[in-house]
C-alpha cells in the first residue's frame, strides 16, 4: 500500500513540473550583432544588424543558396519609447529579436545631445539585453553605420568589436568602453564619461554593396575617430585622437601603443617611435591653502622601435636623453588633455573619486559644485619612462652615413 501511495505522489509531483514550456528554437530567432540609436523628431528609430544564417554557413566566401548573398540584413523600427520600438519589430521580422550576441551599440550625436539614460534603463531593466555590449558614437545617422560591410569579417558587428579591441590592445589612443563602464562613469563622483566615435570614411563605393567586398582593395572602411565627452548622460563636446590618449594616460587605461618623438629639443620633425610596454598611472590629489592640487605620476617602459639621429646609443647618457625627450613629449600630451577637459569643465580622469577617498570632509563641500572646482585644479605631472631595449643594433644608419662623410 506505502509503495502504490509513493508511485501515486512521485506522479503528481512530476505533472507540476512545467518543462520547457517557454522554449524558443534557434531557427525561431533573428540573432542581433549590432544595433543602433537614432531620432526621427520625438520618436526613438531602432535598427539592428541581423545575421542572415544561411549566408554564412558556406565554409568559403558569402556563397549561399546558390548565388551571393549579404551576410547580414539591418531594419529599423520606430516608436515613443525604445521598448515599444523594440516591439514594433515584430512587425518585418518573421523571427523575435535575440540580443545575446550583439557586439556593438551605435548612438547618434542627436541622441547623446538628448541623453542616453533611457538607453542604460533599457538594458539594465530587462534580461534579454547584454551590459557587455560596446558602445560607440557617430555623428551622423547611426543606421548607416551597420549597413557597412567589412572586408576581413564576415559579420560587420563582429568586426566593429575586433577593431575596438585591435586598437584598444595596440594603441590605447581611444578607449574601449562598454555598456557597464559607460554606466559606472556616468553615476561616479565625477559624473564624466568618454565613448570613442566610429566613422565611415574614404571616397568612392560606400560599402553597402557585396560588390566591394570582390576587391583587393578598400575605398572606404570604417574607422574610430574621436573621443566624445559626456557630462553626465548628455553630450558635451569633443577630444581629438591625441587627446583621448592623453586622457587614457592619465585615467591609467593605456595598455600599449607606440610614441614618436624628437631627438633633441630644437628639433621640428619627429624622427624616433618607442614602442610603450607597460604603463601605470597614480593620481595624488593634495589640498594645501584651500587649494587643490593634483599629482599625476606616470611610470612605463619599453623599447625603441624606430631611430633617424645620429645617436650612439651605446651611451648611457644618450639613451638618458632620449628618455627626457619621450617624457617631455607625454608630459605634453597630459597637458593639452588637461586643457581640453578643463575647457569642457568635465573630469572624465577620475579626479573626482581620487579627491572622496582622500579628502571625504573637503568632498562633500564642493560635489555639488564639483565642475567649477574642477576646472581650477592645478596639475602637476610626473612622467618617468624607461628605454630598456634600443633593439639589435646600438647605431642607426644615419650615424653611419655621418660618420662615413666625415
Amino acid at each position: 500500500m506505502k509503495k502504490i501511495t509513493g508511485i501515486i505522489v512521485l506522479l503528481l509531483a512530476c505533472s507540476l513540473i512545467s518543462g520547457c514550456w517557454n522554449r524558443i528554437e534557434l531557427n525561431e530567432l533573428s540573432i542581433v550583432s549590432a544595433s543602433s540609436f537614432d531620432f526621427n523628431g520625438n520618436k526613438w528609430v531602432n535598427s539592428y544588424q541581423v545575421i542572415i544564417p544561411s549566408a554564412i554557413s558556406s565554409g568559403t566566401g558569402l556563397a549561399g543558396g546558390g548565388g551571393s548573398q549579404s551576410p547580414v540584413t539591418v531594419f529599423s523600427s520606430e516608436g515613443r519609447t525604445i521598448r515599444e520600438a523594440v516591439g514594433k519589430s515584430s512587425m518585418e521580422s518573421p523571427r523575435q529579436m535575440f540580443f545575446a550576441h550583439n557586439s556593438a551599440l551605435i548612438i547618434s550625436e542627436e541622441v547623446a545631445r538628448h541623453g542616453i539614460n533611457e538607453i542604460l534603463d533599457l538594458h539594465y531593466r530587462n534580461t534579454d539585453a547584454r551590459e557587455t555590449v560596446n558602445v560607440l558614437i557617430t555623428q551622423g545617422n547611426a543606421r548607416s553605420i551597420l549597413e557597412r560591410l567589412i572586408h576581413t569579417e564576415k559579420i560587420p558587428g563582429q568586426g566593429i568589436r575586433g577593431i575596438l579591441s585591435n586598437e584598444s590592445r595596440n594603441t590605447s589612443i581611444v578607449p574601449s568602453v562598454m555598456l557597464y563602464e559607460l554606466a559606472m562613469a556616468i553615476t561616479s563622483d565625477g559624473k564624466g564619461a568618454v565613448i570613442p566615435e566610429i566613422v565611415f570614411a574614404g571616397n568612392g563605393e560606400d560599402g553597402r554593396s557585396l560588390d566591394v567586398l570582390k576587391k583587393t582593395y578598400e575605398q572606404a572602411k570604417l574607422r574610430i575617430g574621436r573621443l566624445a565627452v559626456l557630462r553626465g548622460d548628455k553630450f558635451a563636446g569633443w577630444l581629438t585622437r591625441e587627446e583621448g590618449l592623453g586622457v587614457s594616460f592619465i585615467a591609467n587605461k593605456v595598455r600599449s601603443t607606440n610614441l614618436a618623438f624628437r631627438c633633441k629639443p630644437g628639433d621640428k620633425n619627429y624622427n624616433m617611435t618607442f614602442r610603450l610596454q607597460t604603463s601605470a598611472t597614480k593620481l595624488k590629489p593634495t589640498l594645501q591653502n584651500g587649494k587643490m592640487n593634483m599629482g599625476i605620476d606616470i611610470k612605463g617602459a619599453g623599447y625603441l622601435l624606430e631611430s633617424n639621429c645620429v645617436t650612439d646609443l651605446t651611451q648611457p647618457a644618450a639613451v638618458k636623453q632620449l628618455e627626457q625627450q619621450l617624457q617631455e613629449e607625454v608630459k605634453q600630451m597630459v597637458i593639452r588633455s588637461w586643457g581640453a577637459a578643463k575647457r569642457l569643465k568635465v573630469d572624465v580622469f577620475g579626479f573626482a573619486d581620487a579627491v572622496h577617498r582622500k579628502y571625504p570632509r573637503e568632498w562633500r563641500r564642493v560635489k555639488n559644485n564639483w565642475d567649477e572646482t574642477f576646472s581650477k585644479i592645478q596639475i602637476e605631472p610626473h612622467i618617468k619612462i624607461s628605454m630598456d631595449r634600443v633593439g639589435l643594433t646600438s647605431k642607426t644608419f644615419k650615424s653611419t652615413n655621418s660618420n662615413e662623410k666625415r
